[in-house]
């Protein structure tokens, strides 16, 4: 197997298994009634200790970071305002709606992105950018709307926990750039989520004495540290590296069509046709973004 066919298949599996870790947290509140701060917390520990202890095994300085004070303060604000919120605000959007929704909802976040790096360079976006944002708004309008703007279709809680989603991605998407470039990718996101779920352990350690613990939630718990956070991170940045970024982004456009599926095959989720359509509209403003870049690459 060809090197891209090996790219495109990491990729397109890590989508997969990111859209399918979201059904899986949706799953847990259900069942056990473990609330979104605390499932936030524990799934943070667990995944960051993970991802640390894949770091410190392939030879990576997990520590050398904290020598430096700029970077440990700048790792600070990426852990509590990047990796704590962008998990926090995710399944809290789950808790109020359901997986597939804060999904489509959390993907808004590159055309977030593009539109704040426009403003800041005061550069007028490219065509394909401007169609991104239109698809994007008018995506989510039906998403959220159904095609009436007199009502909502899901709860103003879940619309509101589902863009700060997609604004806290954005920010954990851009921010550690720095930071990354220097002491790589696995110790900072390791890091970043031990530190982001630390924070939460005064406030929900003991506070969920009464959950429902049985298999099927360990199960699902499992699956949602090691396979859809761990084990697709490191598959994700493994296929992106074969074949680069944009690609990997629009195959990253599985995501929340896969879990859009999975919540209707598994979870008894109903989709209309607005909601598929509003669906496919934000997922194809990143394409577009995507293909912005590929062709800002060639003209470079």
């Amino acid at each position: 197997m060809s090197y891209t066919k090996k790219g495109i298949l990491y990729v397109l599996l890590a989508a997969i298994c990111w859209g399918s870790s979201g059904v899986a947290a949706q799953y847990i509140m259900e069942q056990s009634q473990i609330s979104a701060p605390f499932l936030t917390m524990i799934r943070l520990l667990f995944s960051g200790f993970i991802l640390l202890t894949l770091s410190f095994m392939q030879g990576d300085k997990i520590f050398a970071m904290f020598t430096v004070r700029r970077d440990a303060i700048s790792l600070i604000i990426f852990s509590l305002v990047g990796a704590l919120l962008v998990q926090l605000t995710f399944l809290v959007a789950i808790e109020k709606s359901n997986a597939a929704t804060a999904t489509i909802l959390q993907f808004l976040s590159p055309t977030i992105i593009v539109m704040w790096f426009a403003a800041i360079l005061k550069k007028r976006p490219s065509r394909y950018v401007i169609m991104a944002v239109a698809t994007s708004l008018i995506g989510t309008y039906l998403l959220v709307t159904h095609g009436n703007p007199t009502s909502l279709s899901i709860s103003k809680a879940a619309l509101f926990w589902g863009i700060a989603s997609a604004f806290a991605a954005a920010f954990y998407t851009t921010y550690p750039s720095a930071l990354i470039a220097k002491y790589g990718t696995l110790p900072i996101v390791g890091w970043s989520m031990v530190t982001g779920g630390a924070a939460l352990l005064p406030f929900y350690s003991g506070a969920h004495s009464g959950v429902i613990i049985n298999t099927h939630v360990l199960m699902a718990f499992f699956y949602l540290v090691v396979v859809g956070t761990a084990l697709t991170f490191s598959i994700y940045l493994k296929g992106a590296q074969l074949i680069g970024g944009p690609k990997a982004s629009i195959l990253s456009c599985a995501e929340p069509l896969s879990s859009a599926l999975l919540s209707l095959a598994l979870l008894g989720v109903t989709f209309t046709f607005p909601d598929w359509l509003g669906t496919l509209l934000i997922v194809s403003s990143v394409a577009l973004i995507s293909m912005d870049s590929r062709r800002k690459a060639r003209v470079g």
